[in-house]
């Protein structure tokens, strides 16, 4: 019997088992993934250095084009808000990081199955069986890394979710304003949005791009590729000339269901940040914290998993996405107009954001200088 099944084989699954691999060097896992490597996945790209960092400690690095990161863009309320970074992260194309990482884990001797599609799953008190489309495998448990339509939410029983959302992009030549290409810019101008528009500089076949696209929380109500259109035309940049791409996410809930007996969620599968829909460096985070939980959890034999629950929402990530679930009902919320207003004033905490994003300790004089710019932002908004 193996140890683990994990039905996913993107960034949240690798990690998951790399990270378990190395707490529990002889714990048997195997990872099934789908697509057939490398597989195109629609995603912008973008990665924090935090997850560099994370993987770094165990010594992974996933070598693959990419464009180096040193600042981020808002663009709100009309201003544009710069916050440099240097080494902050970087874009990738997912084609060719999720496959360089699958690589990293194949040479550390973990079994990685490909073009293998999970079609059941069944739990009893004993374990779980896994029947793919070319064998049945038998685990003490599984863990669900295969996304916002994952086989392990349906066949588990976790409840459908409520905060979604709709993303449509697609890549173009550079356009004029565009920032330096070491920038990623949110335009969160069309304040009839519930969402933003960006701009990531990217890498196609060596080809320097730019990824444009429209994130839209709910299902589709704001019309995103008439939104993206709007966004492109504005810029000299005709949507007819391009191939739109187009994906759903799933965020993260506070207090939702993350695990039952012997399976567990982690990455897109558990939720993501629905304020701005960042997801493979959390996807990376969730698989550190799951692999060292599985790691004891194996070792002391209860894989109930109840309190994973309470084990995500103690470690940073758990406290980054409650906070960016609270900033996203505040911000699209009913007093949007007055929070933009507020923004380009709180310099201080935009910088805390960054650094979070790059993974770097969060300056202390930096929050109390924060705390009080976003008391002084208030304050001139109520007289305004």
């Amino acid at each position: 019997m193996l140890d683990l099944v994990i039905v996913g084989g993107g960034p949240s699954g690798i990690s998951a088992a790399l990270h378990l691999q190395v707490a529990a060097p002889a714990a048997r896992i195997v990872v099934l993934e789908k697509e057939r490597y490398p597989r195109e996945k629609i995603c912008a790209g973008g990665i924090g250095a935090r997850a560099f960092r994370l993987l770094e400690r165990i010594g992974v690095g996933v070598a693959c084009p990419h464009v180096a990161l040193d600042a981020v863009a808002l663009r709100v309320a009309g201003e544009t808000v710069v916050v440099r970074q240097p080494g902050c992260g970087a874009v990738v194309r997912r084609i060719e990081f999720d496959h360089a990482f699958a690589r990293v884990a194949i040479e550390r001797g973990i079994a990685v199955h490909d073009g293998c599609a999970v079609e059941a799953i069944a739990v009893d008190e004993r374990g779980a069986t896994v029947t793919t489309s070319t064998a049945t495998l038998r685990a003490r448990c599984v863990v669900g890394a295969d996304g916002v339509g994952g086989v392990v939410r349906r066949q588990a029983g976790f409840a459908r979710g409520a905060l979604r959302a709709q993303v449509v992009e697609l890549d173009t030549e550079a356009a004029p304003g565009d920032l330096p290409r070491d920038t990623i810019v949110f335009d969160f101008a069309t304040r009839e949005l519930r969402g933003y528009a960006w701009d990531f500089p990217t890498l196609v076949d060596d080809q320097p791009l730019v990824c444009r696209g429209v994130y839209v929380l709910g299902v589709a109500a704001d019309h995103p590729r008439t939104r993206l259109g709007a966004y492109l035309a504005a810029r000299g940049l005709d949507l007819a000339h391009y191939r739109l791409k187009q994906f759903a996410e799933r965020g993260f809930e506070p207090g939702a269901e993350l695990a039952r007996p012997r399976v567990l969620l982690v990455g897109e599968a558990a939720g993501i940040d629905i304020a701005t829909g960042e997801g493979i460096g959390q996807a990376i985070e969730y698989g550190a914290i799951a692999g060292r939980y599985l790691a004891r959890a194996l070792g002391d034999g209860d894989l109930g998993f109840h309190d994973w629950r309470r084990t995500v929402d103690r470690h940073h990530l758990g406290l980054q996405l409650r906070i960016r679930h609270a900033a996203h009902r505040v911000f699209y919320g009913r007093g949007r107009a007055t929070v933009e207003r507020m923004l380009p004033r709180l310099g201080a905490l935009v910088r805390a954001g960054v650094e979070d994003f790059a993974g770097v300790p969060i300056s202390g004089l930096g929050l109390v200088r924060g705390a009080g710019q976003l008391i002084a932002a208030a304050l001139h908004a109520a007289r305004s």
